[in-house]
């Protein structure tokens, strides 16, 4: 794969395709209810669970960022799960930006995310200082000013299956017009 200079890349916990599929019916069920074309909604393929994202990374310094994260989880994070809450707007209800989906339990994650981090650092890249929320976007609102929401307090997440973590996934993300399209870069495994 060739890339150019300078890439958009995050770490992630990447979701089964069958879980993509039924949080996809969930999107679907939430956009027709909905109402409106202010919402930009998740496309399922896109769905994961952001642990470190970083705007501009060089792609010389790829191999490095890689080991340096690697070398903080590897034997160090084990295996674990978690399942999704309730819906949420981000950052608040006042001022929402996004539809999301809270994940529980945040302790495991944020460790994890707290490590891969420490790698990002080491590989002389900066990580936002603010703490760690792990979080499901589903849909992210265009002009939040006059938006009518109250559609969302009647909704019932589904019951999903725990979801086990098992893996970080490194994806390069590509801005487009119609959503961004990820690609995998590494995938690296964590303790059983």
């Amino acid at each position: 794969m060739t890339l150019p200079p300078v890439i958009r890349v995050f770490f992630a916990i990447d979701l089964t395709s069958e879980t993509k599929e039924r949080l996809g019916e969930f999107i679907a069920s939430l956009k027709k209810k909905a109402r409106t074309h202010g919402i930009r909604w998740t496309k399922p393929v896109n769905l994961h669970i952001t642990l470190q994202f970083l705007a501009e990374t060089h792609t010389e310094h790829l191999p490095a960022l890689i080991e340096n994260v690697r070398s903080r989880i590897e034997g160090a994070v084990k295996r674990s799960e978690f399942r999704f809450g309730s819906l949420h707007l981000f950052p608040n209800p006042y001022r929402p930006r996004v539809i999301v989906l809270d994940v529980i339990p945040q302790d495991n994650l944020a460790v994890l995310s707290g490590l891969i981090g420490e790698g990002i650092k080491a590989a002389h890249y900066e990580i936002e200082d603010r703490p760690y929320r792990a979080h499901l976007t589903l849909g992210r609102i265009k002009q939040p000013q006059g938006m009518k929401l109250t559609f969302l307090s009647g909704c019932t997440v589904p019951d999903f299956e725990k979801i086990t973590v098992d893996e970080v996934v490194l994806f390069r993300s590509e801005p487009q017009p119609e959503g961004s399209e990820y690609t995998v870069i590494e995938r690296v495994a964590l303790s059983v």
